[in-house]
């Protein structure tokens, strides 16, 4: 994926500090993205993050990369503590599958 394009993917894994995503086009580690989402309380989510991580060339892993958020807003934060509550999960186990 080259800089200034835009792709759709889907958020399949959070945790505080950062989330994965699975989608057909891979940006390369190190790349800053722009990521937007509608939570599920009809708030609109505007995230920024750096790429750390992709399974680009990993046989049998699903299509996505990591990202590591720079600070998350108040909207992440509410989503992510509703991801957890989903879940029934408590604050010592901080990712959450979706």
């Amino acid at each position: 994926m080259a800089e200034g394009e835009e792709a759709v993917g889907t958020l399949r894994n959070v945790s505080r500090a950062g989330l994965f995503v699975t989608a057909r086009e891979l940006p390369r580690s190190g790349a800053t993205l722009a990521l937007s989402f509608d939570s599920p309380h009809g708030e609109y989510v505007d995230l920024r993050g750096e790429v750390r991580w992709s399974t680009r060339n990993r046989g049998g892993a699903p299509e996505g990369f990591g990202v590591r958020l720079s600070e998350p807003p108040r909207q992440f934060r509410a989503f992510f503590q509703w991801a957890m509550d989903q879940l029934g999960k408590d604050d010592e186990d901080e990712t959450v599958d979706l």
